[in-house]
């Protein structure tokens, strides 16, 4: 492929908008050494990976060095290192382009990496050791104080139990899915064990649900603003996502009634109790409205009710599912986000036949959720009232807490007080959160930015910020964020000038 053919097929169909590269970039600058040398390795590794195929035209140097909050010079000279290792094309007056690659140097790349998502900040944050890096982009609860070991520690009995027990139980433990059944029936909506599936965490809960519906190219609804993980499951699939705004009641169901009557969805993926990322709570009425749409149109609905015992301002309405009794609803449900974070057991509440369906994916997935966890998970049941009081508590007092940081170092940062969850949806007076977000980086704090939870990479100006951290976690990182706005409104007021590095 010649420059010329290469520039054409990236204007036709590899154009790189900034905030899909600021994606593959992630956690660019959390290394010693210059910031152009920093940018040009993260940058080979990308294109040695292939997330930027041939072809791919790269952001002009000041927009990008706008974008990374660093000066043009830092961009031109980490392109000057791409040009020179035959990894990028410039040409005057058309761009910076993407390299096709020999396939032995690729090769012998993959062959030594791990691959890709080993740069977003998430996985950064995932995978690499603890150093002095805050890490305010994900919504992970320890375990509470004051809760017994004793709630943790299985009895001889049951271990002797389960060691002689044989098979997978891909279905889940008998025992846990008739409590899961039982907790179900707490909350207002009648359950059997039958139509419980037992799963690892609320994400595999989600990816088996989507699995069983989505084909490529069929048309998914979703919340926008909504979790990046099920944004990540529908592409993954092949999705083609509708985005549903979302006001201060949860969904719009107008938006809602013109869409399901234009686009025939597939599915619908629901957060109704205390959404991620906003914390709002669906109200009665909507839910009604959503439940009615779904069995006139007969598209199945997954409603996540991962957070729906954090709540925070009083007890939430009965689960979606109890609106359209019968229907195709699938509710998905999590401990760890009550109990504690490496519990890693969740499940889905279906009809019966939908479960049989769900359970054969589960086989094929791992053949079955640990017997051990599962295990444990039936004996935190036990002590799930106990625990949402205590959560309740804790989380009014964080959200105390966080709300006195911001007024105190933020005051020109704006949200709307959740119902319930552990994230604020924080708006920024100005500005690209996504920006934002990579300067924050260079001060050793990871946000995450409303572009990344957005199907249109719409909400810009908002960043979620959890608030279930330890207090001095918490205002150190607040503290860092004053740090780093305040060096960005510098940069922003400069923004039509030169940028002037960071260090």
């Amino acid at each position: 492929m010649d420059l010329t053919e290469q520039i054409h097929l990236g204007k036709k169909w590899l154009e790189m908008d900034l905030t899909t590269l600021m994606k593959i970039l992630g956690a660019w600058s959390q290394a010693p050494g210059p910031l152009y040398r920093l940018l040009a390795q993260t940058f080979r590794l990308a294109i040695l990976e292939g997330d930027l195929p041939p072809g791919t035209r790269l952001p002009a140097e000041r927009m990008l060095a706008e974008a990374l909050a660093v000066s043009r010079n830092t961009v031109v000279a980490a392109y000057d290192v791409l040009q020179q290792e035959d990894l990028i094309t410039r040409q005057h007056g058309s761009g910076t382009w993407v390299q096709a690659q020999p396939l032995e140097k690729t090769e012998a790349h993959r062959s030594m990496s791990n691959g890709s998502l080993a740069r977003s900040p998430l996985f950064d944050m995932l995978l690499s050791e603890p150093h002095d890096v805050i890490d305010l982009s994900t919504g992970v609860p320890a375990a509470l104080d004051g809760l017994s070991l004793e709630a943790f520690t299985l009895s001889e009995h049951t271990l002797a139990s389960l060691l002689t027990t044989p098979g997978y139980a891909p279905l889940g433990l008998p025992e846990l899915r008739q409590a899961i059944a039982r907790y179900f029936e707490q909350a207002g909506l009648p359950t059997h064990a039958e139509q419980i599936l037992v799963t690892s965490g609320a994400q595999q809960a989600l990816s088996l649900a989507a699995t069983l519906y989505v084909q490529r190219g069929d048309t998914v609804l979703v919340e926008n603003p909504t979790f990046f993980g099920a944004l990540d499951t529908f592409r993954s699939l092949g999705a083609r996502l509708i985005p549903l705004p979302v006001d201060q009641e949860g969904v719009r169901v107008d938006v809602l009634e013109r869409a399901v009557g234009t686009c025939l969805p597939r599915l619908l993926y629901l957060t109704p109790t205390y959404h991620n990322p906003t914390g709002t709570l669906l109200s009665p009425a909507r839910r009604r409205v959503i439940a009615s749409l779904a069995k006139e149109f007969a598209f199945p609905v997954i409603e996540d009710n991962a957070f729906a015992d954090l709540t925070l301002t009083g007890s939430a309405p009965l689960p979606l599912a109890s609106f359209a009794p019968g229907e195709m609803v699938l509710t998905l449900g999590s401990m760890n986000k009550l109990f504690w974070q490496g519990l890693r057991v969740g499940w889905i509440r279906a009809p019966e036949a939908l479960i049989t369906r769900l359970g054969r994916l589960k086989v094929i997935a791992d053949l079955g959720t640990g017997s051990l966890t599962q295990a444990v998970a039936l004996q935190l049941l036990q002590h799930v009232e106990e625990v949402k009081a205590r959560r309740h508590q804790q989380l009014q007092v964080q959200l105390a807490h966080v709300t006195t940081l911001l007024q105190e170092y933020l005051p020109s940062w704006t949200w709307t007080s959740p119902a319930g969850g552990f994230f604020l949806w924080v708006r920024l007076p100005f500005g690209d959160a996504s920006e934002f977000a990579q300067l924050a980086l260079r001060f050793a704090v990871v946000v995450t930015p409303g572009a990344v939870m957005s199907v249109d990479e719409s909400h810009q100006q908002y960043l979620r910020l959890p608030f279930l951290l330890t207090p001095d976690v918490l205002e150190k990182g607040i503290q860092r964020l004053a740090q780093v706005w305040n060096v960005y409104g510098q940069l922003a007021s400069e923004k039509h000038g030169s940028l002037n590095e960071i260090v």
